[in-house]
């Protein structure tokens, strides 16, 4: 895999220190591809389920998983923007991001948790999800 900011370094597979799952780490910039799932196993109080919203922006960078565009938004709760890719779900945070997202979150630990402002779920967010998927069928 590629990095999606280098866009010439190759990611290399990194174990997370007292997790059972690896990520994809840019040497270069110090970026990490997490695929679908594995940041929420990484920060306790990570979104469950997290979605491109609506609102996101369309990047060139491409994501290393799919090979499809990367859309940016604002972490949920946070000031952080990250990079998703709608297909596959995987999370691109540039160097540094990480860390600002755990301590972000710590310090946010007596709120209402990210999942209770979380996008629609149910038919509402299935409607969204199938909506988002045909917008991306029609452009790209």
């Amino acid at each position: 895999m590629i990095c999606p900011k280098c866009q010439r370094e190759s990611l290399k597979e990194r174990r997370v220190r007292g997790q059972g799952f690896t990520v994809d780490l840019c040497s270069q910039c110090r970026g990490i591809w997490f695929d679908g799932g594995e940041l929420r196993q990484a920060i306790p109080k990570a979104e469950k389920r997290p979605a491109v919203p609506p609102h996101a922006v369309r990047l060139e960078a491409l994501c290393p998983r799919c090979d499809k565009p990367l859309y940016a938004f604002p972490y949920p709760q946070t000031r952080i923007t990250i990079e998703m890719c709608r297909k596959c779900k995987g999370l691109w945070l540039d160097g540094g991001e990480f860390a600002a997202i755990r301590q972000a979150r710590q310090q946010r630990k007596d709120e209402p948790s990210v999942e209770e402002s979380a996008e629609p779920d149910g038919v509402k967010g299935t409607l969204i999800e199938f909506i988002d998927s045909a917008i991306d069928w029609l452009l790209y």
